[in-house]
């Protein structure tokens, strides 16, 4: 929160607050602008619908509320909707059947990492009603847990390789002619034997001369090695799972299409979504940004709820959602938290 926005939100009295906080929920809850009658009727605050709607021009004059039309009641600005999630934030809960999709999608101990992520993401959002990004853990992390070598054809070996997060990453190669002879079970024994649980920096000092009489077969493995390197090498955040992007078009009328199919494409660019996700890549903690806050011009009419996951003190990616300023915050922002938390216990649990 700005200083500017902070030493606003002590001017507020008890009662501008509590009205302010009920016309955003209620305009999160129902898209209507919200007047001074339906606030008198149901805030129970012994004051008339005419002092109701002074303090909505004070609210609205201060920058938290506008009013569409003369007529219409109030819709909250960004900031009205920073106030109300700053006074969320540590307040909210998960519900427990949202809590137990979650676990239960989690206690899946034998799924492979990249079914887990875009299963979660799938998941994050259909509980959320909005648009899940997980960035996956970067591979330069990753320590290898066991390694493949099939024999396609005479020409092409297939590598796969396990790593400790339960990474699978496979790749196919060409065989040399003087590959066609050498023993694939040989060299991948000695690859598991004496890889497992090496990372990226270890790889450089493996020697397989020293453990292979076969000459080819310790060249096959020094090549195998060197692109075990160029695969776990790779640029640290490139993976991203996305979920549920048409969710967003469900709040938009016709103008906000135009603004979304713009969006939509950006959503194919990676490197769009790395920007867009950076700041929580370098965060220890949930952050909230909200339309203007974000850091895209064609994201101010979105909020982006995002926090990264860790192991230990490492952060390996992010858990985040994209929807639309009047998103539920209240169930949004418990959500990620929770399967943050669910992602880093799991990935604890693989590498351990």
């Amino acid at each position: 929160m700005s200083s500017t926005l902070r030493r606003r939100v002590l001017m507020l009295d008890k009662r501008q607050r509590k009205i302010l906080k009920a016309v955003v929920y209620r305009y999160i809850m129902t898209g209507v602008p919200v007047g001074s009658k339906s606030l008198a009727e149901t805030l129970n605050l012994g004051i008339s619908p005419a002092t109701i709607r002074n303090e909505l021009n004070r609210l609205e004059s201060m920058g938290y509320l506008y009013q569409p039309h003369v007529s219409a009641g109030r819709v909250p600005t960004d900031m009205g909707y920073r106030f109300y999630v700053d006074s969320l934030m540590g307040r909210t809960r998960l519900r427990e059947e949202e809590k137990e999709a979650i676990i239960t999608l989690f206690s899946n101990k034998t799924q492979e990492l990249e079914n887990l992520l875009q299963e979660t993401s799938t998941l994050l959002s259909r509980l959320t009603s909005a648009a899940a990004m997980i960035i996956a853990p970067s591979l330069r992390s990753n320590l290898i847990k066991h390694v493949d070598l099939v024999r396609l054809t005479e020409d092409m070996i297939l590598l796969v390789i396990i790593t400790n997060t339960g990474r699978v990453e496979k790749k196919i190669f060409d065989a040399a002619p003087e590959d066609r002879g050498v023993n694939l079970d040989a060299v991948q024994g000695l690859l598991n034997r004496k890889l497992q649980g090496k990372g990226l920096e270890q790889l450089p000092d493996f020697q397989p001369e020293k453990y292979l009489r076969d000459r080819q077969a310790a060249r096959l493995a020094s090549k195998v090695v060197g692109i075990i390197e160029d695969i776990l090498g790779h640029e640290k955040y490139e993976k991203i799972y996305v979920g549920g992007t048409m969710n967003l078009l469900r709040y938009l009328d016709e103008e906000g299409m135009k603004r979304m199919e713009e969006l939509l494409r950006h959503f194919e660019e990676k490197y769009f979504l790395l920007n867009l996700l950076s700041e929580a890549i370098r965060s220890r903690e949930l952050m909230v940004r909200i339309g203007d806050e974000n850091i895209f011009k064609e994201l101010q009419h979105f909020s982006l709820v995002a926090t990264p996951y860790l192991v230990g003190e490492e952060t390996m990616g992010t858990v985040s959602v994209l929807g639309p300023t009047r998103m539920d915050y209240a169930r949004v922002i418990p959500t990620v938290d929770f399967i943050a938390k669910s992602l880093s216990h799991t990935l604890e649990m693989l590498k351990g």
